[in-house]
């Protein structure tokens, strides 16, 4: 009960803290939004944006736990301050910081998902994921952040996003020239494929995909894996 409180007062400061924020934000008071954004983050996470935007996802991710558990309050909290400073980033013109931002909440969120090995925070994580990505996009994201972002989509059952992901991660290895985690991920995603084709048709559907489309899937990649081994 005290760790589900306190999870809940953290997401509700940060409301409020992002609210405050985005009020100055439409009177085009960005500086002051920025200020107030660093105070939050400071105050919250004991962490600057700087200092956020220059630590790599593993140093944050061992900042934000303690005895080897991840501090899922603190994670959350984050995913909301660093939408907002993305937000911010956006509003003052700056696509490629907003985007760069969103991108390593996205994967510190991810990260913090799969701590979450109950589901009992699941709708909080999906829903700031869904967020980041909608900033993101998929392309152009990092192979590690892909790796998780295709088993995200399959478990949400967006099966079609899931494909596309898939592909821009294969697309990501082939370009760096990483032949054996290409074949290691083409094998990943030949076995989510062949989880698909036993799925009920309006199950697929409903994920974007049609049973004719996933064996069509499966056997393209099969082929990939074939052709690349010779």
């Amino acid at each position: 009960m005290y760790q589900r409180d306190y999870i809940l007062r953290m997401i509700e400061q940060a409301g409020g803290m992002v609210g405050r924020v985005m009020q100055l934000a439409r009177n085009r008071r960005l500086e002051e939004a920025m200020e107030l954004l660093q105070q939050a983050m400071k105050e919250m996470l004991g962490l600057g944006s700087k200092l956020i935007g220059a630590l790599s996802v593993k140093d944050l991710v061992a900042l934000l736990s303690k005895d080897g558990e991840l501090d899922s309050a603190k994670v959350l909290a984050m995913g909301d301050l660093m939408k907002a400073q993305a937000d911010l980033e956006r509003e003052s013109g700056n696509e490629t910081a907003a985007r760069r931002t969103a991108q390593k909440s996205l994967e510190i969120l991810l990260i913090g998902r799969e701590y979450d090995a109950l589901g009992e925070l699941r709708e909080e994580f999906n829903r700031r994921i869904q967020e980041a990505l909608n900033i993101t996009g998929r392309a152009g994201l990092s192979e590690g952040i892909l790796s998780r972002v295709v088993g995200y989509y399959e478990e949400q059952g967006s099966y079609a996003w899931a494909e596309d992901a898939l592909f821009y991660r294969l697309e990501e290895l082939k370009g760096g020239q990483r032949e054996l985690e290409w074949r290691a991920a083409a094998e990943e995603g030949i076995r989510m494929y062949e989880r698909w084709v036993l799925l009920e048709d309006a199950l697929l559907q409903a994920g974007g995909l049609s049973s004719e489309e996933a064996e069509e899937g499966l056997r393209t990649l099969r082929q990939l894996k074939i052709a690349d081994s010779q």
